[in-house]
């Protein structure tokens, strides 16, 4: 059985104010779940070979460099332990940054990643950089971006769109503990494009999901829309609704596996100026098994995303 419990959260940071502005975030998300924080900084060798004007990086530089992010992550550590009585580790490596965060994620068994949606690598303000977009495509455990300038100590108000893709209950599960810690409100948003199986689908499943959250006792309210441009819908929708978490499946588009997050997710995150928690599907469980339709509307692996 897949542990949904969040007990480390891996915050990366590049001391830039997006990045900090996670970290405030993470912090107070540590608070509700009893937590450990885990910061990580990667010092990218691309970026020492520009800051020293030369092709390659000495080892001598490589270690200076990153002793001096240490410094910086330990400063943090201490105002987070003092402040906060909650574990605080630090991970200061050089490499990669995208490659870097996900092996660490991967050998400190996290189980989130909390990342500025707009570092330090010069994107504007509308465009979530690439070094996060792999980070979501690869990480094994949720990632969760967060927009600069805002604070935000808890999440109220969670869109949780649903149309028919692989891959349901792995999310709600993991929701849940975040809509029971926060105290918060599920708005269900099904979304189908006009047609009368299409329709009929992403009712099946709005049902199933309904009575999970019956079960659980998670107040909801579930509505409709039918049409196309659903990633436009979603943001247009979290914004009327004043939502203030948006969550999807972190799914790659099939035509491009290895190079691009799915349109649909990447169009959420660069425009809803929210925070977008992308959970990446695992393999198929037994629970999801009990999602699987075998009527003449052909539902099968239908999932939330």
């Amino acid at each position: 059985m897949i542990n949904y419990n969040i007990n480390k959260i891996l915050v990366a940071i590049d001391f830039s104010p997006a990045s900090l502005n996670a970290l405030d975030t993470a912090v107070a998300m540590a608070n509700r779940h009893a937590a450990a924080i885990l910061l990580v900084n990667v010092v990218e060798i691309a970026g020492l070979a520009g800051f020293t004007g030369d092709n390659q990086v000495s080892t001598e530089e490589m270690k200076a460099m990153t002793q001096h992010s240490e410094e910086h992550l330990r400063k943090l550590q201490h105002s987070i332990k003092a402040r906060y009585i909650m574990p605080c580790e630090i991970i200061a490596v050089a490499g990669g940054v995208s490659s870097s965060i996900i092996q660490i994620c991967r050998d400190q068994n996290a189980d989130i990643v909390v990342i500025g949606a707009h570092g330090s690598s010069g994107y504007r303000d509308s465009v979530i950089g690439s070094n996060a977009f792999n980070v979501i495509k690869n990480a094994v455990c949720p990632v969760l971006t967060i927009p600069e300038k805002k604070k935000y100590e808890s999440f109220k108000k969670i869109l949780f769109p649903v149309r028919p893709v692989p891959h349901a209950l792995q999310k709600y599960d993991f929701v849940q503990k975040m809509v029971s810690k926060d105290d918060a409100t599920l708005k269900v948003l099904g979304l189908a494009r006009d047609g009368a199986e299409d329709i009929d689908l992403v009712k099946t499943l709005t049902a199933r999901l309904k009575e999970k959250l019956e079960e659980d006792h998670v107040e909801a309210a579930t509505y409709y829309k039918v049409g196309e441009n659903m990633e436009e819908e979603v943001v247009k929708i979290a914004s009327l609704m004043g939502a203030d978490l948006i969550v999807l499946t972190a799914e790659n588009d099939s035509l491009y596996d290895q190079l691009i997050v799915g349109t649909y997710t990447r169009h959420v995150i660069n425009h809803a100026h929210l925070p977008v928690l992308c959970i990446k599907p695992m393999e198929e469980s037994v629970e999801e098994e009990e999602l699987h339709y075998d009527g003449g509307a052909g539902l099968q692996q239908m999932s939330v995303l």
